[in-house]
Order: structure tokens, then sequence, then C-alpha cells
């Protein structure tokens, strides 16, 4: 009995002396503008993936995502030739979800591309890695933090649960996090 009674007086203590400090509207005015302006400096000294393309003398909407194997630059929306890279693992043809045609998904010992073919030849849709050897053209690899993470591509992303999704033109990069270790490392086409 007397051990809750000092616990009720303590709590009754302290709900009073945090009744009796009044905080200062103009020390919270003074901490948001010193907030803002850490924020700008930050924003500062990392470029948008908007900056790294105007540096880069590209129109955002002609810069895209890109991924590069065997010496080959593949990137969502534009003309795939499969005769450009070594033979894949596996092939397979499914009815599309996308367009009008079919999907063709080509598996290769490192990632994994699909194309749909509208009847006028392929155009890539999607690559997916799959080893955790294999990098972006930026650096970042399947077990990469999200330090990491920010650190290669910025803080301008859509976060959808644990996806980070970075647009570009009319491509997309999702990473998919789990315990902010990076899972997942998609290249998409917007349609």
């Amino acid at each position: 009995m007397k051990k809750m009674f000092t616990i009720l007086t303590a709590l009754l203590l302290l709900s009073l002396a945090a009744c009796g400090e009044q905080s200062d509207p103009a020390d919270e005015q003074v901490i948001t503008r010193a907030s803002s302006a850490q924020e700008e400096s930050a924003e500062a000294s990392e470029p948008t993936l908007s900056e790294q393309a105007e540096e880069n003398n590209v129109s955002l909407a002609a810069a895209a995502f890109s991924f590069e194997a065997e010496g080959v630059t593949l990137t969502p929306g534009e003309a795939f030739d499969s005769s450009a890279l070594p033979e894949p693992v596996s092939t397979y043809t499914v009815p599309s979800c996308a367009v009008d045609g079919s999907d063709n998904v080509y598996t290769y010992e490192t990632f994994e591309l699909t194309a749909f073919d509208d009847g006028s030849g392929e155009t890539i849709y999607s690559i997916y890695l799959l080893d955790p050897n294999v990098t972006t053209p930026e650096g970042l690899a399947l077990g990469d933090t999200l330090a990491r993470v920010t650190e290669l591509y910025g803080e301008d992303y859509a976060l959808d649960g644990t996806a980070l999704t970075y647009t570009l033109g009319d491509t997309q990069l999702v990473i998919i996090l789990q315990d902010e270790s990076v899972i997942s490392i998609e290249y998409l086409l917007v349609l």
C-alpha cells in the first residue's frame, strides 16, 4: 500500500511539473526554421534524379533507369533483341496482361527480363535482379542497406509498405526492403 502511494505521488508530481512548464511559441519557430535550413542544406548537397538528369544534359522525359548486362544496356520501354545477350537459362511465353499480345520471360543467371510482344517486336517491360553479386549501374546490390539506397538514389521516392519506388521518365526502379536490407530490385516500364 505504501509503495502504491509513493508511485501515485511521483506520478502526480511529474504531471504537475509538466503542466507548469510552458513552451514559448518563439522557441518552436526557431526550431522549425533551423530544421528547414538543415533540410535545405541536406537537399542542396544531394542532387535529386531530376537534377542529375539536368547535369547530364538529358531531359527528364528522355531520362530512364537502365540496367547493364554483358555490355548491353537494357532500358524498360526500348526494343529488346534477345540475340544481343547470351542464351537464357529458360524462356517462356504467357498472354500479356499489359498489352494485346504476349509476354516473353527470359531468365538469365543473374536477372530475369520480361518483354512484351505486341506484334511489332519485343519491348522491355521489366528487369528483375536475381544475384546479390550483380549491381545496378549506380552500384546498388541485393543485401545493401536503406542508407546505401538513399546514398545512391536520394530520398525522392514513393513509399508503399516496404517498397521504395523511384520514377525517372517512363521508368521506375522499385526497391523492396526487409529489416532495412534490400531484398528486391526491379526496373519497370510505366504503362
